[in-house]
């Protein structure tokens, strides 16, 4: 049964979610940051404070934010770090970092018993099975990798462009490795080596079994919490999946570009949409929760 997507505002069942929930799980690129990936900019690249205001009210109350990104653990080292944050899930939830790294746990899904006995990361293994060559080769002109956000992995590829899901999914399909393919919807800038692209994606190739679902149920599990306690915020289809995981999933308005995402939201009763775009909304839902959890 479909369910009509209200706004967070108008949505009750989303202000008890909040008044219960004892951790925030927050995508960057599109719902915490504006253009360019700035915490100091909107979605249309004019300065703004809110989002960076706000993340200073939730951390003033005490309040835990963990990151769940694509982005590589070294990259979300720094992020967390100006953000006056701790934890963080890199790589789609593959490497789990606590207290800036001071703990690392890798979740590798089907490939635990896969892992190479003289430690070569799982990125290498991907990359010398061919599988990247044989994709390249199958959408001439329609891949590349993600520059320079594919750098320094150490299990996912990331690349960008426009193509076919499930005939991508098939060329990994002819590998041996159980490998995912994970389009993370749209990203800016437009590629230079795309152009001819109106809408470039982020595409991951990943161990199966692997996602940032996974890894926040992980993560939940560690914490003590259950999912009635965990709110997740994001504006593409790889947030809104973990929507088994946590209590309350919150799209930013800007989420709604996609037409996949809009009709997916529509059909979970727990998912609700901010009025306002990537950091504008982010703030929304902060101080929602504040508010949320005074009248408790």
């Amino acid at each position: 049964m479909d369910h009509p997507l209200t706004s967070l505002a108008d949505n009750h069942l989303a202000r008890e979610a909040l008044s219960r929930a004892e951790v925030l799980y927050t995508d960057l690129d599109g719902t915490l940051l504006g253009r360019g990936g700035s915490i100091l900019t909107d979605l249309r690249g004019e300065p703004s404070l809110t989002a960076a205001e706000a993340v200073a009210a939730i951390n003033r109350a005490g309040l835990p934010v963990v990151i769940v990104s694509a982005r590589t653990a070294c990259m979300l080292k720094e992020i967390a770090r100006m953000l006056a944050w701790q934890d963080y899930l890199a790589e789609m939830g593959a490497v789990r970092v606590y207290g800036r790294g001071a703990e690392i746990v890798y979740d590798l899904g089907e490939w635990e018993d896969r892992l190479t006995s003289d430690g070569e990361r799982p990125h290498d293994v991907i990359e010398d099975s061919g599988v990247i060559a044989a994709l390249m080769e199958a959408f001439p002109g329609k891949l590349e990798y993600h520059s320079p956000h594919h750098a320094d992995r150490e299990v996912t590829h990331l690349l960008r462009g426009l193509v076919d899901d499930t005939a991508a999914q098939a060329v990994l399909d002819t590998s041996p490795l159980p490998l995912t393919w994970l389009d993370n919807g749209m990203v800016n800038p437009r590629s230079t080596g795309l152009d001819w692209v109106e809408h470039v994606h982020a595409y991951h190739v990943m161990p199966r079994g692997v996602d940032k679902a996974s890894a926040i149920a992980a993560d939940l599990f560690r914490r003590d919490l259950t999912r009635e306690q965990a709110v997740m915020v994001g504006d593409s289809l790889a947030d809104l999946t973990v929507h088994e995981t946590v209590g309350l999933t919150v799209l930013v308005a800007n989420a709604l570009r996609s037409d996949t995402v809009r009709e997916r939201a529509a059909c979970i009763e727990t998912v609700v949409v901010t009025d306002g775009a990537a950091g504008e909304g982010w703030a929304e839902l902060a101080y929602a929760w504040l508010a949320a959890r005074e009248e408790r």
